[in-house]
């Protein structure tokens, strides 16, 4: 076996020459001469699990001149620990993490395949295997509604008719009720003319009876309109008015007859007309206490027209209204003041 100069790159990055017999038949044997070569003379060079891999083969020259273009290399390296970190190291890392996550489609099968598509490739296959109960169950779920259109129709038809004859009950029953009620108004309208007629001819009588008998008879006579129009209400009792004099009672029947058969409308009460009053003299009080006789109505409009506030209680009203007696306007607190 020829005897070879070989230039090894060991892993601190320094190149060493070692000699040794090599047989370019047999590789392997090759690089084992070529790891106990650097194993006598260094055992660090080649570290256990290392491996020594030649990139160049060797030029056979004539003369003992060694040159690297003609030498053969050969490199020491090392493994590297883990991988790429594919599919088993996020399976791993899952299951460091715990059940944080349950989505594992971007992980990989072993083929190298997201499990992604893999499971969409079955759910497609599972659906399109299906297919044919689906068609058969949307083929039976027709047919019975074809079947069940008829009766359906009928009972339609059926309770159409049972409304119907509810709506003409009903109506019939309303327009009964409306009938009562016209003639009841009716009976009841006539009722309270004949009343009114029999008062008129009770006015004609003869005006020598006395003030007793007269009272008497007039509160035998009077009636309640609204009582005879609905009977369910309650009536109230009328107060018979003072009697009027003979003349006046005499002239009565002409004005009565030709009235309409109304019912007379209620006096309204007779409206006080308020006295106008000039400004208020504060100087005639003494105190404020003696200033809330004139009434909260009074004092708010003292406080309007002096532009002070106006609100408060009578003590109050009173107290802020007596400042002005003694002071003008500009020389109390503005807190009185109104906005």
């Amino acid at each position: 076996m020829p005897r070879v100069n070989v230039l090894v790159r060991a892993l601190d990055g320094r190149t060493r020459c070692v000699e040794c017999d090599l047989d370019d038949r047999d590789r392997s044997r090759d690089l084992a001469r070529v790891v106990d070569a650097l194993r006598a003379r260094d055992a660090a060079l080649v570290p256990y699990g290392a491996r020594v891999a030649f990139s160049r083969s060797a030029r056979a020259r004539g003369d003992a001149t060694v040159r690297a273009s003609d030498a053969l290399i050969a490199h020491v390296t090392c493994g590297l620990l883990g991988g790429k970190g594919g599919f088993g190291t996020q399976l791993r890392a899952s299951a460091r993490r715990g059940t944080q996550t349950t989505n594992f489609d971007a992980c990989r099968d072993l083929s190298g395949r997201r499990l992604r598509a893999v499971n969409g490739e079955k759910k497609i296959a599972a659906w399109e295997a299906e297919k044919a109960e689906r068609d058969a169950e949307a083929k039976a779920e027709k047919y019975l509604k074809s079947q069940a259109g008829g009766s359906g129709a009928a009972r339609l038809r059926e309770l159409e008719e049972k409304e119907r004859e509810a709506y003409h009950a009903e109506s019939a029953k309303v327009s009964e009720s409306v009938n009562d009620a016209v003639a009841s108004g009716f009976k009841n309208a006539a009722a309270i003319e004949a009343a009114k007629r029999k008062k008129a001819k009770k006015g004609k009588a003869v005006v020598g009876n006395d003030d007793e008998s007269e009272s008497e008879s007039e509160s035998d006579e009077d009636f309640d309109d609204s009582a005879l129009l609905f009977p369910a209400a309650k009536k109230a009792r009328v107060v018979p008015a003072a009697p009027a004099p003979a003349l006046a009672r005499a002239n009565e029947p002409e004005a009565s007859t030709s009235q309409s058969p109304t019912l007379a409308p209620t006096m309204a009460p007779p409206v006080m007309e308020q006295k106008e009053e000039g400004p208020l003299d504060l100087t005639r009080f003494d105190s404020a206490e003696a200033l809330e006789a004139v009434g909260l109505e009074r004092l708010k409009a003292e406080l309007t027209a002096q532009k002070l506030k106006c609100g408060g209680t009578l003590r109050e009203r009173a107290a802020r209204l007596f400042l002005l007696r003694d002071n003008t306007r500009d020389e109390i607190d503005k807190k009185h003041w109104s906005k």
